[in-house]
């Protein structure tokens, strides 16, 4: 892979020059204000200390360039308000999100989780472009695209794969906005119609084609076109789906007959209503395990979303997604 910046000299984003120092401290603050407060350290006292940041600030998102030069250790903790894509376009770092290693390089990114813990070690000549999405953002995004209010943040997989296609175009489209940003087009103190478009399709693009605990929404097979009555019930479905739920409760929420219902959601959906319920359910529990610590408990999270026949759900999991509860807890 065609690696864009070799030198100092021809780092991107010069025109959006936030900072350069040799000091410790000062390079500290300096990020801080952009990102988060963050403990720095360096690893080596011989390695030459040339701190930098490009930063160039857009609606829900950033593109930043930094570099230390010298080999540094990073904790930010929990990012909190923001997701973080780091790219070494030079050199290479080791990153924990969470429970989750990537030795990070140009073909092997990583996106940093904003409710996991983070530390990251970036060594000697690493330089990285960053990507900072606003967490609240890209949720409404997400939720948008799957057609449905999600029970929790989305988590994605930390470790990104250039060798995929569809990552590799996507980098050609962030290689793209970085030049518009450095000649003026984009990112420049202007809400306009075109940045909040390029941003938007840049993190539609990354949503789509990186796994995370949403990925089975996108997969599910699109359901037929379903007259409005159905459309509502769906509504109620989402809305509720914690709770106890009957064909009759459903039908007088949504204005219809429960006759009706069922044959509605058999010629939309291919399903009863009450399938439906369930199989909406069990992808609501797939997107907790997903994003659950290892320690969490199965029973519980099952109870939460309607099952109480924990071996009906085990099983029912297992045939709608190859795995038990169990096992996709200690996988994750």
């Amino acid at each position: 892979m065609e690696q864009r910046v070799q030198s100092h000299r021809s780092a991107p984003l010069r025109r959006h020059r936030l900072f350069r120092s040799s000091e410790l401290d000062e390079a500290r603050d300096f990020v801080a204000r952009k990102f988060c407060r963050h403990r720095l350290e360096r690893r080596n006292s011989t390695d030459r200390f040339d701190a930098c940041h490009h930063h160039a600030a857009g609606i829900g998102m950033s593109v930043n360039y930094i570099r230390y030069g010298a080999e540094v250790e990073i904790e930010p903790g929990e990012l909190g308000s923001f997701y973080l894509i780091q790219i070494p376009i030079k050199g290479k770092a080791w990153i924990r999100n969470g429970r989750h290693d990537v030795s990070a390089s140009l073909s092997s990114p990583s996106i940093l989780n904003p409710d996991r813990h983070t530390t990251m070690r970036w060594f000697t000549g690493c330089e990285k472009l960053l990507l900072q999405i606003d967490r609240e953002n890209l949720q409404h995004m997400a939720e948008r695209l799957v057609g449905r209010r999600l029970p929790g943040s989305v988590v994605f997989d930390p470790k990104i794969d250039f060798g995929r296609q569809e990552m590799r175009r996507w980098w050609q489209r962030v290689q793209t906005v970085v030049h518009a940003a450095e000649d003026g087009r984009l990112f420049s103190d202007q809400e306009g119609l075109s940045q909040r478009l390029v941003e938007e399709e840049l993190i539609e693009a990354f949503f789509i084609n990186q796994p995370s605990n949403v990925s089975h929404y996108l997969e599910a097979e699109p359901a037929g076109l379903a007259p409005a009555y159905v459309k509502r019930a769906q509504r109620y479905i989402h809305e509720n789906l914690a709770s106890p739920m009957t064909i009759g409760k459903i039908a007088a929420a949504t204005g219809t007959t429960p006759r009706s219902l069922q044959l509605g959601f058999r010629k939309a959906c291919g399903m009863t209503p009450l399938q439906y319920v369930r199989c909406e359910r069990l992808f609501a529990a797939h997107y907790e395990l997903m994003r659950a610590d290892p320690g969490s408990k199965v029973a519980q999270i099952a109870f939460d979303w309607g099952f109480t026949h924990l071996g009906r759900f085990s099983r029912d999991y297992r045939a709608a997604f190859g795995v038990s509860p169990r096992e996709q807890l200690t996988r994750r």
